[in-house]
């Protein structure tokens, strides 16, 4: 038989259980703090924009002009993070890295229905990742009129290094407020297990459920301050079968 649990009772067993639950909540978020704070290297993020457009002549930018510029733009994404850049930008800067390596670092963001191109890196140094981002811009800027045979990219805002700028990653509130909820889950799963692994009798109802048959009688609650002589009898609540 399927044993069946009121929510009644889950909340019975967990109030019971609150300082479990509370040892467990607080336990996952200290090591999660610890994690956080000591053990995960933070990453920094930088980026260099773009711009995608033509050089203006006496007439300026035509509608076409502006066109074929947002249409290269998703084929510019594509090509910055191609060998033919990122194997430069190795060599150059004198990087101790794969090109998947530095793929991995380099992300690229293009703005809807917008002729600007966003170089974005990662890495766990900062000066690192703005000499990063700014060299591949610039070779990208370099290589493009040899590869494309257009003249129509230029730098619009370098990457610089901020001292106030903070790691994208870890973020230990984040880490802090999950390890929590994760805390809370495990310690109210364990208070569950815990109490159907107790095979103890506690009520009469257990006795009714477990051995299938009636309570006939019950021992009433005893106050140990309460002196009782040894010649009165204790009372007994009967119940009819």
């Amino acid at each position: 038989m399927i044993e069946t649990i009121s929510l009644r009772e889950i909340y019975g067993i967990l109030k019971n259980r609150i300082r479990l639950i509370l040892a467990i909540t607080i336990m996952f978020m200290i090591i999660t703090a610890l994690i956080s704070y000591y053990l995960i290297t933070p990453t920094y993020q930088t980026s260099t924009q773009l711009l995608i457009s033509q050089q203006q002549n006496e007439a300026g930018l035509d509608t076409q002009s502006i066109e074929t510029d947002l249409q290269l733009v998703a084929t510019y994404s594509e090509i910055i993070q191609s060998p033919v850049i990122l194997e430069q930008v190795i060599s150059q800067l004198g990087l101790e890295m794969s090109y998947e390596e530095l793929q991995n670092k380099i992300s690229i963001e293009i703005a809807e229905s917008s002729q600007l191109l966003t170089v974005v890196v990662e890495d766990e140094d900062l000066a690192a990742a703005v000499e990063i981002a700014n060299r591949t811009a610039e070779v990208f800027e370099a290589e493009i009129m040899e590869l494309m045979n257009v003249d129509n990219v230029s730098i619009l805002s370098p990457a610089v290094a901020m001292e106030t700028q903070t790691p994208v990653s870890p973020n230990p509130p984040l880490n802090i407020l999950l390890g929590a909820i994760v805390g809370l889950g495990v310690g109210a799963a364990t208070a569950l297990i815990l109490r159907y692994l107790d095979t103890t009798l506690r009520a009469e109802k257990d006795i009714q459920d477990v051995l299938g048959i009636p309570v006939l009688g019950a021992i009433s609650p005893m106050n140990e301050e309460e002196d009782i002589p040894a010649n009165e009898p204790i009372a007994f609540k009967r119940r009819e079968a």
